[in-house]
């Protein structure tokens, strides 16, 4: 079923499997008088291999065995009228269907010729949607680590994914540049000097690793400073606060001694400085102030610090094949005056309030209907507490500028739906968002809202954190893997000049953390294993990629090959051939899925199941060998087929495919 109306209203002119499944609903909804034809349409399946069948419905179950003979054999002999169909039988409460191959196979390789390197995209949309994605928006404070990779990867593969269906994509990064964090890490920017000084120190280093440690090193320093206060104040009063002061005390300073191996320099001149200072917390808190109002220096002391962060991000989203179509920074959004119209409408609106001494919207009564749960897609579940808007000193909460940034979305692109990549632990806050905006009269930009949540990236044995300087990066991750492919393609002697085997290796890297990480359900967590991900033997990228270079080095030896067969008959024998053929023409249908459901891992399970039938048919019924002209030109037709699709297919989860291997 579709998240959102009209994802997937191409039409089926050249889906071949997508046929056969809508004439097999199209008979059972007119038959067992069914309007709803997602009710039967999910309920179709691939029965079991031994079964023999092509497609298989429990109609017995469905219609709880109220499904009287005459009724049965009116839907069987409507099926067996279909060219498509060779056999239609009710067997164990299933109503299977059997193919016809030749038929299958006519119309397989018409939707190749038809559609060419578009094949698996519908001919025509229904409905051509605007869709804005705005995904990987990490803070510019540190390297992109392997949590927000996740983010990247599902972001990016679902835009790709949109586009290639044929809907118009807007890709958006958000520049968090509004806060704590990026106060905290100019402040001590400053304390080293200016952005020149920011080069000289920085040498050797990528920008944004250098940012993450200085935003590291100048977080835990202010919070030393802070505990050394505190001690002072309970050294008086003695007892278990004392200790536990200091116990505090002494795991920051193991922290910052670890932290100041990687770089004496910048640890002596930054220690010396934010220690000296009275009361560096409170110079931090009034730099957020300063920032927001955009009140030089710090307006560019901080803009300086982030531009330096995000060199480096762009250099990793490069790396991973990730591309925006715009960059918008928070900063100006509060001041280019929409996030004070914003808490302008909220001061006019019957939900304002105060909460706590600070500006707020009560959202709780407008989430109890019903309705507007529905058409705002809030969980059941959850409660909504009021959401704060502004403190008590002037300054805004991130929730109050992600309502503006809404809106800015919505106008500059007047997009039927926004698709927010954003964790699952922002649940709450979102939905706050899209209430918000409800309630201060944006109900259009509300309900086409759709927040994207994805679960944590778990890595055994380590816990990261960027206030500690203890991350895991992409970059880093990306080298290993890499590396690991080296070593892959030495044992398994794949032997090439140092250039070209650095460049493949890096593609096998990029494709095998990309491939990985949309491979599951986006709301259930991954562990991170790097010799599972760059296993050539299970479904990984690795073995996709392989599975493409051993399609082109069979054409490539063949010297030519049909795009179309002479012939059809080879189609439906041996078993290995058709159960290939089936699959190549179940891509339309499989992406036009994934595309409704905004479902990036049913084409990672698609494109396993594709490889390994490709290799066990391959190796049971030889293509280049093979003596019969027709056979052999089906054969060598096939191949190319399943070549153009599993390229597509990788192109769109951001794996690039490998001629050579």
């Amino acid at each position: 079923m579709e998240v959102f109306p009209g994802l997937a209203s191409g039409s089926r002119d050249a889906d071949p499997y997508g046929q056969a499944v809508d004439l097999l609903v199209g008979v059972l909804s007119r038959r067992l008088s069914v309007g709803d034809r997602w009710e039967l349409e999910r309920l179709v399946a691939e029965p079991p291999r031994h079964v023999g069948a092509d497609l298989a419905f429990p109609l017995m179950r469905f219609t709880r065995g109220k499904a009287g003979r005459d009724m049965v054999e009116g839907i069987l002999e409507e099926l067996r009228e279909s060219p498509l169909v060779a056999r239609a039988e009710l067997v164990g409460g299933f109503l299977n269907l059997w193919l016809e191959p030749r038929e299958y196979s006519r119309r397989v390789f018409e939707a190749l010729s038809t559609m060419g390197e578009r094949y698996g995209a519908p001919p025509s949309l229904g409905r051509r949607l605007r869709v804005v994605v705005e995904h990987t928006s990490a803070n510019p404070v540190h390297p992109i680590h392997v949590g927000t990779a996740r983010n990247t990867s599902l972001g990016d593969t679902l835009a790709r994914m949109l586009h290639f269906y044929g809907h118009e994509v807007n890709r958006r990064f958000y520049v968090d540049d509004v806060g704590a964090q990026t106060a905290y890490l100019a402040y001590g920017l400053h304390k080293l000097g200016g952005p020149g000084e920011w080069r000289r120190l920085s040498q050797g280093w990528k920008p944004d690793h250098w940012i993450g440690l200085v935003y590291a090193l100048t977080y835990q320093l202010v919070e030393l400073a802070g505990l050394k206060k505190r001690i002072e104040e309970a050294r008086r009063e003695g007892g278990e606060e004392y200790r536990e002061l200091v116990s505090q005390q002494d795991r920051l300073v193991s922290s910052l001694a670890r932290l100041r191996e990687r770089h004496p320099e910048v640890f002596d001149r930054l220690s010396r400085a934010v220690l000296e200072d009275p009361d560096p917390q409170a110079r931090v808190y009034e730099w957020i102030r300063l920032y927001e109002r955009g009140e030089e220096p710090v307006r560019g002391i901080v803009r300086s610090a982030v531009e330096m962060a995000l060199e480096g991000m762009r250099q990793t989203l490069d790396r991973l094949g990730a591309v925006f179509d715009a960059w918008d920074f928070e900063s100006d959004l509060v001041w280019g005056g929409l996030v004070a119209e914003i808490l302008a409408r909220a001061r006019q609106s019957p939900y304002y309030t105060l909460h706590k001494e600070a500006e707020a919207l009560d959202l709780g009564r407008l989430a109890e209907d019903p309705e507007v749960r529905r058409r705002l897609r809030i969980p059941g579940a959850l409660e909504v507490p009021p959401l704060i808007l502004r403190r008590s000193d002037g300054s805004t909460l991130y929730t109050t500028r992600d309502i503006a940034y809404s809106v800015k979305k919505y106008q500059e692109t007047k997009a039927d739906l926004i698709v927010n990549v954003v964790g699952k632990e922002q649940t709450l806050p979102q939905a706050q968002v899209r209430l918000a905006l409800y309630a201060l009269g944006y109900q259009e930009v509300a309900e086409r809202m759709l927040h994207y949540s994805y679960e944590m990236v778990n890595l055994p044995g380590r816990k990261m954190s960027s206030r500690r300087g203890e991350i895991v990066t992409v970059d880093e991750v990306l080298d290993s893997l890499r590396e690991g492919a080296l070593g892959e393609m030495q044992a398994r002697g794949m032997d090439y000049p140092k250039g070209l085997r650095e460049e493949i290796a890096e593609k096998i890297a990029v494709g095998a953390l990309r491939y990985f990480l949309v491979s599951v359900d986006a709301d259930k967590p991954l562990t991170l294993d790097l010799r599972e991900v760059l296993d050539f033997n299970r479904n990984t990228a690795p073995y996709i990629q392989y599975s493409y270079a051993r399609a082109s080095g069979i054409l490539r030896r063949a010297g030519q090959a049909p795009n179309e067969p002479p012939s059809h008959d080879p189609a439906g024998t041996p078993e290995e051939r058709w159960h290939l053929l089936k699959l190549v023409g179940q891509y339309p249908y499989r992406l036009g899925r994934a595309v409704a459901e905004l479902r990036p891992e049913y084409l990672v399970e698609y494109l396993g199941r594709l490889a390994n039938a490709f290799h066990k048919w391959y190796d049971t019924d030889p293509v280049l060998s093979e003596e019969d002209p027709d056979a052999r030109a089906y054969k060598l037709a096939l191949v190319g087929a399943l070549r153009r699709v599993l390229g597509s297919a990788m192109r769109i989860l951001g794996v690039e495919p490998l001629e050579r291997m």
